[in-house]
């Protein structure tokens, strides 16, 4: 794999129009011809130059098109390039204005749809143009995060049958840390054990960017081993928020922006849920979409940056609501040492929910190492070549399809009910079938069997109608179905239902009457059954499953904590 800074990695520029090919080249060599090699083809010769850059063993980082309908089977340059290289990045290029255009709009959306480009791009007017750069720089940033063309500082080495090993791998992930994965019998990871003088011992190995080895660290050694910080602070904080997704973020910006003292405890990566979106395209000013970890990390900087505190990999086991002016919070601190304590004079509870999981006793195997609840980009990208099943009908399960679909040999979407329409967005259902995303609608997992070395190798489905049986092959599943919210820890403090959800608002007194709720004020929009705590996101009953949403919660909710507050600190 070309890396750039080392041999230039290719930009290919397929433009029918001389003008738009002198232009665009002369524009991208003058800013990355360092790193990138920009090569100018003719329409008709760019899917053989793709297939020569292929055989050779190169990469391609970008293609941009202003006529991609070229190739012989009917196809664009852009599938033949996202058959290629499945982390290319691809482009349109438009005159300025040319949006106007309703034949111009037609195809943009058109190809859209179709999965066939990330988004136009509108050909530069002058020299520079720094709105052109933009787009093209995320465009190399993307590739460069997504395709192993980076300089990883960690290294994970450890037996793929192993769940521990997936789980150092995705918080790694998850934490914007750039990083190798190796079989322990690889000669790579002999050389890099040999120089630390460590031997494997059948448990998986981190060795970070300074060349320690980790021998399966704990989550919190894992966090502090590339600067996160995992220490709780000895004063009592204004507001300590349980979780750090969308919500939880939300809720630590505008806190800390406010004056607050902030502390955000979570249990694994920032993100939540949404950091393993591969895109979130329907999420407000990223019109080309977001990934979903990018969003996290972005909004982890921003509250970071405002002066709240994060204590990373920090379970929290307890909430004691006892003193009204002092909540308790039990922190779990590892299995290596005594469980720690904050004190808060208010609360958010934002620990979102996690993916149900499958009553099919076969699977249980495989849990971890070929079955996984939820999607991340590492173990999408795992599956190149592999026939791969995805259980759910809503919005998660059809992103994470999509992303999985561009490396593995075949994706099948199981749903349990009749049809995606009901519950999932429009253009993802459009998006599913222009990649050839097989989707079995009415059908469920019924078995799972093991190859002769007892891996993974095919599933049974079973029509939830008929009770009709299919195998098909699979090398993993990916669950994304319905949700539990996660409050078991939370127990008896504050008001829940019967699923786990937390009553707020309103709904605190319908539920528990004046016995929960024995105060003169109501409870505001999104407080708990005890005044101080609050839920936001998924966790809290009657939330919309959007991240739109639960960071609107987690922002508004902020101005009632400072109502909170405000009845201690009356004279």
């Amino acid at each position: 794999m070309t890396t750039p800074g080392a041999t230039p990695v290719p930009v290919l520029l397929v433009a029918a129009a001389p003008a738009t090919r002198d232009v665009v080249c002369d524009e991208l060599a003058r800013r990355y011809s360092a790193d990138y090699r920009v090569e100018p083809v003719a329409p008709d010769e760019a899917t053989a130059r793709i297939a020569d850059l292929r055989n050779a063993g190169d990469d391609l980082a970008l293609v941009l098109a202003d006529d991609p309908q070229h190739a012989e089977d009917g196809g664009t340059v852009f599938t033949a390039a996202k058959e290629a290289f499945p982390d290319v990045r691809r482009g349109l290029l438009i005159p300025w204005g040319s949006w106007a255009d309703p034949a111009m709009a037609a195809q943009v959306r058109q190809l859209l749809a179709g999965v066939q480009i990330d988004t136009y791009v509108v050909v530069p007017r002058h020299s520079p143009d720094e709105r052109f750069h933009r787009t093209i720089a995320e465009f190399l940033e993307e590739f460069a995060r997504g395709a192993d063309a980076r300089h990883p500082g960690f290294t994970v080495i450890g037996d793929d049958a192993q769940p521990r090993t997936h789980v150092l791998s995705n918080l790694l992930l998850r934490g914007g840390v750039h990083h190798d994965r190796l079989a322990p019998d690889a000669p790579d990871a002999a050389k890099l054990l040999d120089d630390s003088g460590v031997a494997y011992s059948g448990v998986p190995l981190v060795r970070t960017a300074e060349g320690r080895v980790l021998v399966d660290p704990s989550d919190t050694e894992l966090a502090s081993a590339h600067g996160l910080e995992t220490t709780l602070p000895d004063e009592v904080v204004d507001l300590a928020i349980v979780g750090a997704g969308p919500a939880g973020l939300a809720a630590a910006v505008y806190a800390a922006s406010e004056g607050l003292t902030t502390l955000v405890l979570e249990s694994e990566s920032v993100g939540g849920q949404a950091a393993s979106s591969s895109l979130i395209r329907n999420y407000l000013g990223f019109p080309r979409g977001v990934a979903g970890s990018d969003l996290a990390q972005r909004a982890y900087q921003q509250a970071w940056m405002f002066g709240a505190r994060f204590a990373h990999a920090r379970p929290v086991t307890g909430l004691d609501t006892g003193d009204p002016a002092r909540f308790r919070l039990t922190v779990d601190a590892g299995p290596a040492a005594r469980p720690g304590e904050v004190l808060a004079r208010s609360v958010i509870l934002a620990t979102g929910v996690s993916y149900r999981r499958l009553a099919v006793p076969s699977l249980k195997p495989f849990i971890g190492a070929t079955v996984f609840y939820g999607v991340s980009a590492a173990e999408a990208r795992a599956q190149t070549g592999r026939d791969v099943l995805i259980v759910g009908g809503g919005n998660s399960a059809g992103q994470a399809a999509l992303h999985v679909a561009r490396y593995a040999r075949s994706v099948t979407l199981v749903v349990r009910g009749v049809s995606l329409a009901d519950s999932m967005s429009q253009y993802l259902i459009e998006q599913l079938e222009a990649v050839g995303v097989v989707i079995r609608t009415e059908s469920r997992i019924a078995m799972a069997h093991p190859d002769d070395e007892g891996r993974l190798a095919a599933i049974d489905l079973e029509h939830t109608a008929t009770g009709a049986r299919t195998t098909v092959p699979a090398g993993a599943v990916f669950v994304t179905i319905g949700a539990r919210p996660r409050t078991d820890w939370v127990g008896d403090a504050v008001l829940r239902d019967r699923w786990g959800s937390i009553i707020t608002g309103p709904d605190v007194v319908a539920e528990g009457g004046r016995r929960v709720w024995p105060h003169e004020r109501p409870p505001a929009p999104n407080e708990a059954s005890v005044p101080g705590v609050f839920a936001v996101g998924d966790v809290r009953r009657g939330s919309i499953k959007r991240v739109a949403s639960a960071v609107g919660e987690g922002s508004v909710t902020v101005s009632s904590v400072h109502r909170h507050l405000g009845e201690f600190d009356a004279p």
